[in-house]
């Protein structure tokens, strides 16, 4: 169990000192944007990040709700496998959840707070909120409306972030402009998770190369057969033959 003496900042941008008593581990594998293992004195533990929670991405029977990509990766980036970093446990006695997963806050190697820094982003909201693990919780609310006052990621979609989590619903009903313009992974999200392409998806170009390389032409950016996000429904669709041709026409492939 580790101690809970904390020092809070005056603004959040900057980096403080730690709180005492944490402990170093090695990320060794990423989940989600809310769930990460990590190698602490040699063992993995598989932590779930206290107060917040990300969209879906991986959860069965669910379909990939909006911003869940980018809150993947973006956890992919701050937390790449290697990162050295530290975590802060729950309250001892309270420190796993009811899957033996350890409930912790992990600090970044620039001192910031993980936690914190995915919800001042708009790729999570404050959540799960269980005392006695409440210790960040006001400077993660702070947070959480800043991103909300900017509708920054989650909070861009009117409606999207409820009390119970995210309804997938209100995201069809955002224009496909919206959408494009805060994703960072090329995709169009339907509450319809198939790999169907309908006439409701948008005009596909250059088709004589389906089922190859497939583009999004707002994003520009490509995916690949086998890649996570290749089979979701997507709108303005071009196909390429090959991954250079794609390049060529100033796509980029896609980080999963």
């Amino acid at each position: 169990m580790l101690g809970a003496c904390s020092q809070q900042t005056e603004n959040h941008t900057n980096q403080t000192a730690l709180p005492k008593g944490l402990v170093s581990g090695t990320v060794v594998k990423n989940v989600d944007g809310d769930t990460v293992h990590v190698s602490i004195n040699g063992k993995e533990e598989d932590i779930r990040l206290l107060l917040i929670d990300t969209p879906e991405t991986h959860k069965p029977g669910t379909p990939v709700q909006p911003y869940g990509p980018e809150a993947s990766n973006y956890a992919e980036k701050e937390l790449a496998v290697g990162t050295k970093v530290m975590v802060e446990e729950g309250v001892k006695g309270h420190e796993r959840d009811k899957y033996g997963r350890l409930l912790a806050y992990i600090y970044l190697p620039n001192g910031k707070m993980y936690n914190e820094e995915v919800v001042k982003k708009g790729l999570a909201r404050v959540a799960y909120i269980y005392e006695p693990n409440t210790k960040h919780l006001s400077d993660l609310k702070e947070d959480e409306n800043y991103a909300k006052s900017h509708k920054l990621g989650i909070w861009s979609i009117p409606g999207y972030v409820t009390d119970r989590g995210y309804d997938i619903s209100k995201s069809s009903k955002s224009s496909s402009n919206t959408v494009s313009k805060h994703t960072s992974t090329g995709v169009q999200y339907s509450s319809n998770n198939t790999s169907k392409n309908t006439s409701s998806d948008g005009k596909e170009n250059n088709t004589s190369c389906k089922g190859k390389i497939k583009g999004n032409a707002n994003s520009k950016i490509y995916h690949v057969p086998g890649g996570e996000y290749y089979n979701l429904n997507m709108k303005h669709i071009v196909w390429f033959c090959s991954e250079s041709d794609a390049q060529k026409a100033g796509y980029r492939k896609s980080q999963r």
